[in-house]
């Protein structure tokens, strides 16, 4: 678990169940801008929401297993 102003534009996270990926948009308040993966609609989140970060990813032509956004492990 990790607060939202923790992550960087392009990540992942889940929050409500829900997949959204974190926008470079922010107001002057701290909040950032999610795009929903499941439904495309956006969403503002307080700089203080506790989310859970997530990793997608996607397959090469020879089904490697290939993240999006790959994850310095000093952040795990």
């Amino acid at each position: 678990m990790k607060y939202i102003e923790e992550l960087s534009a392009g990540e992942t996270f889940l929050s409500d169940n829900i997949m959204y990926l974190l926008s470079t948009d922010f107001k002057k308040n701290g909040s950032r801008l999610g795009f929903s993966l499941n439904s495309g609609f956006a969403k503002w989140f307080e700089s203080d929401k506790i989310i859970e970060p997530q990793s997608i990813y996607f397959l090469d032509a020879n089904n490697n297993i290939i993240p999006i956004k790959e994850t310095p492990k000093n952040d795990l």
